[in-house]
């Protein structure tokens, strides 16, 4: 029996017992779940928003826009069509997948995968799935006009000068 007591004596000091696991587990559990309860009581000050730019911008004066010509502004990635009924906008976002279109002799083509347009946005070739978006054309208060990135309008419709 002397022997079975220092054997077991012996495992006790090699080896934890389930008692001090438990108690140690409890106790880092409780420590890693207050330290997450503190990180993010820490996060509640600061702001959960991301300030977008305005969705409507304004592009200039009628007089800026040369009869029959198309002008990017490519800050807002908007090709500006002004002719002899009025003002459009077209947007130069592809819509396969959001590549730059630019402009051709025939009309707009994505550099990314080949789709091609015509001047009037419509789907010639490619993956493209639909032509491109004609967007809003609005005249501001001040006398410039403005374009609405987030309002698609048909093609058909012609901010009139």
């Amino acid at each position: 029996m002397s022997r079975k007591t220092e054997n077991q004596g012996g495992n006790q000091e090699s080896k934890m017992n389930r008692r001090d696991f438990l108690h140690k587990a409890a106790v880092g559990s409780l420590l890693g779940a207050g330290a997450m309860a503190f990180l993010g009581t820490m996060q509640l000050p600061l702001p959960k928003v991301f300030n977008e730019p305005p969705s409507i911008f304004k592009i200039g004066s009628p007089v800026d826009f040369p009869i029959d010509t198309y002008q990017l502004i490519a800050e807002k990635n908007v090709y500006i069509l002004r002719n002899r009924e009025g003002m459009r906008a077209l947007s130069a976002i592809c819509t396969h997948l959001g590549c730059i279109v630019t402009e051709t002799a025939n009309g707009f083509q994505c550099p990314c995968h080949g789709s091609k347009f015509t001047l009037d946005g419509n789907v010639v070739s490619g993956p493209a799935p639909r032509g491109l978006d004609w967007l809003e054309v609005e005249m501001a208060p001040d006398g410039n006009l403005t374009v609405d990135l987030d309002k698609k309008v048909a093609m058909e419709k012609v901010f009139s000068v």
